[in-house]
């Protein structure tokens, strides 16, 4: 009976053992792992003294959450400057308007009075063409000729300057015109202004660029900051896992693959991944001063290839999951 035993504990054993060897041989799995993320230095995009901070280190906090103010009142000031710019280059602009309108109407006035002193032309000159006619056979005295032809001279004379006077009243439409697109560009300068300064000015309180935590603070209250320059040190909440696997098993793995991941902070939690990406190059290529294997002894080393995956985070552990954390990687290369 206890030979029946143990030869039955036997034939368990050997079963896990080659159930695991078949398991093994459909993964890849490597402990060279770490948790990483976009960490991202908060700089501002102008320049002051820093007059809040409102978070403090190690905090959470969401996309658009004011980190710090920068004193504002200069771009207060240029952003009002800007604001009143605009409202005379309107003002103007709407003169300009009025007065295209008057001067249209002065148009179709000079238009109507060529057409009446155009008419009145027409009539004396026949009326001139009539009398001379009836000065030869003497039916009408010189003195009425005379007359007539003086009329007609006055009248010939109103239609030239009503003429004249027409077309200098469209050179002054055209002129009024031509002030209009310059009036328009002045206010669409100012405009362009204004928009800049109230960019500035709301520039001066510098918020969350996404959900995270603030890492670091190298700002203080009082102290003069400049465009670009990195004072708060954010880490969001999105991170992922990036596995160095040895050369020799990069070719089980490809993209979409199952990943399971067992940080070492949490052992007893397995989190689901898939693989992202297969970066194209070894890490040893990125080193600063990479191996020169042409030169001196040679010494064969298994190079590493990252590997990226994406995680996904189990309500648990939300919030916790911090880059730099070693990770245990098992890539499931067969289903």
């Amino acid at each position: 009976m206890k030979k029946k035993v143990i030869v039955f504990i036997g034939i368990i054993l050997a079963m896990v053992a080659g159930y695991r060897y078949i398991e093994s041989q459909n993964e890849e799995s490597t402990d060279n792992a770490y948790v990483h993320a976009d960490v991202t230095a908060i700089s501002p995009e102008v320049g002051g003294q820093v007059m809040a901070i409102h978070v403090k280190d190690n905090q959470w906090v969401k996309q658009g959450t004011p980190l710090f103010s920068i004193d504002n009142a200069d771009y207060e000031a240029n952003y009002q400057i800007s604001q009143a710019a605009v409202e005379v280059a309107q003002a103007a602009l709407k003169n300009n308007q009025t007065r295209i309108d008057m001067q249209k109407v002065k148009i179709e006035q000079a238009k109507q009075n060529i057409a009446s002193a155009d008419a009145n032309a027409k009539h004396q000159n026949a009326e001139l063409k009539r009398f001379a006619r009836l000065l030869k056979p003497k039916m009408i005295s010189e003195n009425h000729y005379e007359a007539q032809r003086s009329t007609t001279i006055d009248a010939n004379a109103k239609l030239k300057s009503a003429q004249l006077l027409l077309t200098s009243e469209q050179k002054l439409l055209e002129t009024l015109h031509t002030e209009k697109q310059q009036l328009i560009a002045q206010v669409q300068q100012a405009q362009a202004k204004l928009k800049l300064n109230a960019i500035s000015l709301q520039r001066t309180v510098i918020k969350a660029p996404f959900d995270g935590y603030i890492a670091s603070r190298q700002v203080q209250v009082g102290k003069y900051v400049q465009p670009g320059m990195g004072v708060i040190v954010m880490v969001p909440s999105k991170v992922w896992v990036e596995a160095n696997f040895k050369e020799t098993q990069l070719k089980a793995i490809s993209v979409g693959q199952t990943v399971d991941v067992v940080l070492d902070g949490y052992p007893d939690t397995v989190l689901t991944g898939k693989v992202d990406s297969i970066t194209p190059a070894t890490g040893a290529q990125f080193s600063l001063l990479p191996a020169q294997n042409a030169t001196g002894n040679f010494v064969k080393v298994v190079q590493r290839v990252p590997v990226r995956i994406d995680i996904t985070i189990p309500k648990a552990l939300e919030h916790k999951v911090y880059p730099g954390l070693s990770a245990e990687v098992t890539v499931v290369t067969q289903s």
